[in-house]
């Protein structure tokens, strides 16, 4: 075949997916041990040596310092002589300091009490640092303000000679009682810290009042009056501090701003028994008052923040969180990051499904992603221990993308590491190099268009149902909850779009008419959209879509919603909850978690009595069980679709939330920090349901195997390819696998192929570009392989074995169309044989092309 026309892609610049807005490198001041010039120049040029290789592709880079826990700066009195406490220890030591001070007989029992932690094994000798602290090195240095300015101006220089780039430094402001002693918070001002239901005392409320007190300050000479608020007093504080250390930024920790109680489910209108909504607007204004003190003190400095470990729609509902208006009113704040959940306990459901509501909508252009690589502060490296050294935590978050007004989707742009130091102050080299290069691979095949799932995230709505007369805070946590469980039970969400921005994407629709909207979301005919049930623009919205030929799956009680009820056939019965059978396994509703008790019913038919599906809809129904209520045998359905005339589906699930803390024999408040899931040899969970009714709009994802931990997967889109990233904790699961187009097949894999499904079984992370997709009734080990192009001209091959009469789809990069070769049974070298013209498709899962009644060996090149 002639290569004339063949054009090799350029290799003298990387693809700009490599490249990041700007790098942070989160350092504590363990490095350093002393205080000597040498000690201090030397650890800088070594930090900028070890993360070359992917700062190269970084616009800025930035360090933040992890100085102590941010009381540097609230006890700062503008000395710059003057030592400061640092983070120079392992495990909690305020609890310790001030349980001592208060006299505690055994104050390691009492710290351990103190910051939330159930200690069954007492430790005798409380060598764990949840039970007391420890300095992290015999005779740390000391340090003072003029060695911190010193340390910041040696930073900035060292990194521009070593990087040739733009270095950014920045502290961090802390609430808890964690990294460093702090006798502003427990000794000269403990009046600032909450008394909430999991750390009571401990953490640091943004809406509190300072006392009065006589000390100087840098900002405040004369001493702070009675009544001064944390935001006026942490605004000016900072204030100095940024300006005599040379700082560029601040880093606000642990949630702070965000919420009243971020590290607990529970907070001012949800107390773990009950929503109230009527301190709703008086909580979110007190929040959004920090913020304008904060502001009225330090104008413009920048502020990166690490935000709850909770998703919007749950701080929402527990703490009347205003993020809209902190986004709207609010300069110079960036989204908070990705939590560290998965590292902390593998809640990777809760890790995605929180940023991803973080960053639905955001205050300005762009948004950050976090690794954990070290934790300077508990004796442990996440890299090396925690995740074993598995780059699961790159993949799946660096599949995340959010959909812009324009239906373009936007991934993170900035990254930052926790830490690059660990506990002792050591800087491995091993674990840059290793890193880097997962994020870079990572990196190679960003997000650049929608995935198969779009979470269509109400960030307006949420916000607004909390307060007034008809307020149902409820609704956003259940809602966040549930897409959480989605999740960690192996639906791939990982793209989201705001809501507000359907409207804008409607524009562009060619069945628009004035006054009204027709036709499928451009850009998202490919996608099952998730949504939740609420009244609204958005949901009709998505109801044409569907009418269009579109897909949506809706979520949550359908009492508000009566154009969807009739549409699936249901309504709204008695209220029950509890527990109820599906098949032979169980599932709990309980009413305060999920918005509700659960009502829907079969419409005109009888409750009692099988739910049957027919060729164009379905149902899933539950019964409750008799030991659950004397009412025992009553139904109610889970999940229902239905094939519009379009082609497109419509379908809900009603979603059941529960916890392993609440028993329906004997209820009691929830209390957290997170819902635990129930046990899976028992139950069965709202996302098993989503999965099964997904089926019906496409998606098949399935697994067998123990009744462990389920896998978690992403899928997204790079260049027309399908990027699939999985973590499988149980690797003893199989998961099965079909889109439309059929089942996936990953280079260099064996591919158990049959009909139209992938059955798998991957080590314990994976990712795969995907871009061949096979249909054949027979089952056979399907092998996928890239082979060297060889021959001037070519790029690249993919080579398919194992065919068994089976129907092929090939999706090329753009801009190979008119090279594409397909060549049947090939033989070495290629150049001669059986090849097919290509036969192209143009659906809504991207151009392709199809070739049928493969048997063998099938060559696709370009």
């Amino acid at each position: 075949m002639s290569t004339t026309n063949r054009q090799i892609l350029p290799q003298a610049t990387p693809p700009s997916g490599y490249h990041f807005r700007d790098v942070q490198l989160e350092l504590s001041l363990k490095p350093f041990w002393d205080n000597t010039p040498e000690s201090r120049d030397a650890v800088c040029r070594e930090l900028f040596e070890q993360w070359r290789p992917l700062v190269r592709y970084a616009g800025t880079v930035s360090v933040m310092l992890w100085i102590g826990d941010g009381s540097e700066i609230l006890e700062y009195e503008g000395d710059m002589n003057t030592a400061f406490e640092w983070g120079r220890y392992h495990g909690c030591v305020n609890a310790i300091g001030h349980n001592a001070m208060l006299g505690a007989k055994d104050s390691g029992r009492a710290d351990h009490d103190a910051i939330g932690l159930d200690s069954k094994l007492r430790d005798s000798e409380a060598r764990g640092v949840h039970r007391r602290s420890y300095l992290y090195r015999p005779e740390p240095a000391v340090f003072t303000y003029t060695w911190l300015r010193d340390l910041v101006a040696t930073l900035k220089a060292t990194g521009a000679e070593v990087l040739g780039k733009p270095v950014l430094v920045g502290g961090t402001f802390d609430i808890g009682p964690e990294f460093a002693r702090s006798r502003f918070k427990y000794e000269w001002h403990p009046e600032i810290c909450g008394g909430g239901s999991l750390f009571g005392g401990k953490f640091i409320r943004c809406d509190a009042l300072l006392h009065a007190d006589s000390r100087r300050y840098a900002g405040f000479p004369d001493g702070i009056r009675e009544g001064t608020t944390v935001g006026t007093f942490l605004g000016r504080q900072s204030r100095c501090f940024v300006a005599d250390c040379g700082c560029d930024f601040l880093w606000f920790s642990n949630g702070f701003g965000f919420a009243l109680e971020p590290w607990a489910l529970t907070g001012a209108i949800f107390d773990g028994s009950a929503f109230s909504a009527g301190r709703a607007e008086e909580t979110a204004s007190s929040i959004l008052q920090f913020w304008h003190d904060f502001r009225a003190e330090l104008p413009a400095l920048p502020i990166r923040t690490r935000g709850t470990n909770l998703a919007t729609g749950i701080d929402i509902g527990s703490d009347a969180s205003p993020l809209r208006e902190i986004y709207a009113l609010i300069a110079h704040v960036e989204p908070p990051v990705n939590s560290p959940w998965a590292a902390l306990d593998g809640d990777i459901g809760l890790e995605l499904s929180g940023w991803m509501s973080h960053i639905a909508r955001t205050p300005g252009n762009g948004f950050r992603y976090r690794f954990y690589t070290h934790d300077p502060w508990w004796l442990n490296s996440p890299w090396l221990d925690r995740y074993q050294r598995q780059p699961y935590d790159i993949y799946l978050p660096l599949s995340v993308s959010r959909v812009l007004p324009d239906g373009k989707v936007e991934p993170p742009c900035d990254i930052s590491f926790l830490t690059v130091d660990d506990s002792h102050g050591c800087m491995p080299p091993s674990v840059p190099t290793e890193v880097i290069a997962h994020v870079l691979h990572a990196r190679e095949f960003v997000p650049d268009a929608p995935g198969p799932v779009v979470w269509v995230y109400p960030f307006d709505a949420y916000h607004d149902i909390v307060k007034g007369t008809e307020a149902a805070p409820g609704l956003p946590f259940f809602g966040d909850w549930f897409v959480r469980g989605l999740i960690s039970h192996g639906v791939p969400v990982n793209t989201v779009a705001d809501a507000k921005i359907l409207g804008g994407i409607d524009a562009e629709c060619p069945g628009a008419e004035e006054g009204h909207t027709k036709g499928v979301l451009p850009g998202l005919s490919g996608s099952v959209l998730l949504a939740p049930v609420l009244p609204g623009a958005a949901t009709a919205r998505l109801l044409l879509h569907a009418q269009a030929g579109g897909r949506v799956l809706f979520y949550g009680p359908l009492t508000e919603c009566e154009d969807l009820r009739h549409m699936l056939q249901l309504f709204c019965s008695e209220e029950l909850e509890g527990d109820f059978a599906i098949d032979e396994m169980n599932i709990r509703h309980h009413s305060l978690l999920s918005a509700g008790a659960w009502s829907e019913v079969r419409g005109g038919e009888a409750m009692n009595g099988d739910v049957a599906s027919g060729k164009d809809h379905g149902m899933i129904a539950a019964t409750l069980k008799s030991d659950s209520t004397l009412q025992g045998g009553k139904q109610r359905i889970a999940g229902a679709w239905r094939r519009l005339p379009s082609g497109g589906v419509i379908a809900w699930v009603r979603g059941s939330l529960s916890t392993s803390e609440y028993h329906p024999e004997n209820p009691g408040p929830v209390k957290g920090p997170r819902l635990e899931d129930l046990d899976a040899r028992s139950f069965i969970t709202s996302g098993d349901i989503a999965r099964r009714i997904l089926c019906y709009l496409g998606l098949n994802i399935s697994f067998d195997g123990s009744k462990g931990r389920a896998p978690v997967l992403t899928i997204h889109r790079h260049r027309n390819a399908y990027v699939f990233s999985g973590y499988q904790p149980d690797v003893s699961v199989a998961l099965q696998i079909s889109l439309p187009m059929g089942a996936p097949v990953f280079p260099a894999q064996q591919n158990m192929v049959e009909s139209s499904l992938l059955h798998y079984t991957g080590p314990a992370w994976w990712h795969h570009v995907c871009r061949a997709f096979v249909r054949q009734e027979s089952r056979s080990a399907v092998v996928c392989r890239v082979l060297p192009p060889i021959q001037h001209g070519y790029n690249s091959r993919l080579l398919v074995s194992g065919l068994k009469n089976a129907e092929v789809r090939f999706f090329p990069e753009p801009g190979t169309e008119t090279s594409l070769e397909i060549l049947l049974q090939p033989l070495f070298p290629y150049f001669q044989g059986n090849f097919q013209v290509p036969n192209w498709v143009h659906s809504p899962e991207g151009p392709h092309v199809l070739v049928c009644g493969v048997e063998g060996e099938l060559l696709f090149s370009w």
